[in-house]
């Protein structure tokens, strides 16, 4: 599983280096991956009017076309609730950017071992949202 997370974090590296000003040491495999499949991360998180909270993300490139599909599921005790949203995705330094197609942006930083934690527009951390983690995920087709 150690290895699953190395590569993964080098893949993202991959393609969150594709905007960066100074180019980073990637191995050749784990970049074709990247761009050939694309990168995946998931989470749960705590919900103040739920059961919790769910998320997957997908961020998958092919030539310069950046595209996002993220899918949340709001866990409570009646009955559970799936939003799925899509969108372009953009690199800022350490900051990734999610699009909505319908409106809105969503920031995560991405941190030292590969995850991504939800930040503020301007990539401020957010007190609030500080267990709003997502971590690199093997990437799976059937999604």
């Amino acid at each position: 599983m150690p290895l699953i997370r190395t590569l993964a974090a080098c893949a993202l590296l991959a393609l969150v280096g594709c905007d960066a000003g100074k180019p980073r040491a990637v191995p050749a495999s784990a970049t074709a991956s990247a761009l050939t499949n694309g990168m995946e991360f998931s989470g749960d998180r705590d919900c103040v009017d739920c059961d919790g909270i769910e998320s997957w993300l997908r961020l998958e490139q092919a030539g310069k076309t950046r595209r996002y599909r993220m899918v949340e599921i709001y866990y409570g005790q009646d009955h559970d609730r799936r939003f799925e949203d899509i969108g372009e995705w953009s690199t800022q330094g350490e900051l990734l950017r999610l699009r909505s197609s319908q409106g809105g942006e969503r920031v995560y930083a991405r941190l030292e071992d590969g995850f991504l934690q939800a930040r503020g527009a301007q990539g401020q951390r957010i007190p609030a949202a500080e267990g709003e983690v997502l971590e690199p995920a093997r990437f799976d087709s059937a999604h």
